[in-house]
């Protein structure tokens, strides 16, 4: 019989049998349950890339009875755990960031703020914005659910109403509005070589037109004044410029007034 066929059926008759120690090799079993057929040493990388793309394809029953679809990336993760490791590798790693949330409860605001100023911002941006403003991780999760508590979630913000602030701009050119976006890492799917990809974007505030926008490397000075230089090209120079983020660098400079007129 074959091993894999014949560990996976012990797998089974021990979670049927006897309940699972704790919860971290519950979830061991569970994953390994899923990948057992790809992670069958006899197949070649193109099979395994085949049966690898399938798992991803559709969805999967939790435990818990709700369906779930996993990326391509978790289950190649799995696998690489388990070789190195063998079912202790699938077991889930403490959470790195317990406690931040009662420690640092302004990160969680900020990540109110970020959301309420652009509602199509993910969990995931949200965290990897905190991350590079504070270089602290947040989890994508603890971010969720304090969203969600807030009434927070970008279906229940789309259905609301725009409702301007305080200020708008009277006239083209007067304000311009810059934000960066983290983005993938490219080449996808990820190998050693790939690098994160930043989204600096400049909108104009009186007409809200897209002013200019470009894929970056780097999330530095350079990589903004490029973008500020082709949008100034493009569109003529703005009188102040605002930016949603310190680490943009364009909100050094007010163009055209030689002072820093940035807020």
């Amino acid at each position: 019989m074959d091993g894999r066929i014949a560990l996976t059926e012990r797998l089974e008759v021990r979670m049927s049998a006897d309940p699972p120690i704790d919860a971290a090799e519950a979830t061991a079993l569970f994953r390994y349950k899923l990948v057992a057929e790809a992670a069958n040493p006899r197949l070649g990388p193109a099979e395994r890339g085949q049966l690898v793309r399938e798992l991803a394809s559709q969805p999967v029953e939790l435990p818990d009875g709700r369906l779930h679809h996993f990326s391509r990336g978790t289950f190649d993760r799995w696998l690489r755990a388990y070789r190195e490791q063998g079912l202790a590798g699938l077991k889930p790693e403490p959470r790195a960031d317990l406690g931040i949330a009662r420690r640092h409860p302004e990160l969680l605001e900020e990540a109110c703020q970020l959301r309420q100023e652009l509602p199509a911002r993910s969990a995931a941006q949200l965290s990897a914005i905190l991350l590079a403003r504070h270089g602290i991780r947040v989890a994508e999760r603890t971010i969720r659910q304090h969203l969600q508590h807030r009434g927070l979630q970008r279906a229940a913000l789309a259905q609301q109403p725009h409702v301007f602030g305080r200020f708008e701009a009277s006239r083209p050119n007067e304000l311009w509005v810059g934000d960066v976006l983290i983005g993938p890492y490219v080449p996808h799917p990820r190998t050693p070589t790939s690098r994160r990809a930043f989204l600096f974007l400049l909108v104009d505030d009186f007409s809200r037109l897209f002013v200019h926008g470009a894929w970056m490397t780097e999330q530095n000075t350079r990589a903004g004044q490029q973008v500020l230089r082709a949008a100034i090209q493009r569109r003529g120079q703005p009188e102040i410029i605002y930016s949603h983020t310190r680490h943009y660098p364009v909100c050094q400079y007010s163009a055209g007034r030689g002072d820093d007129r940035s807020h």
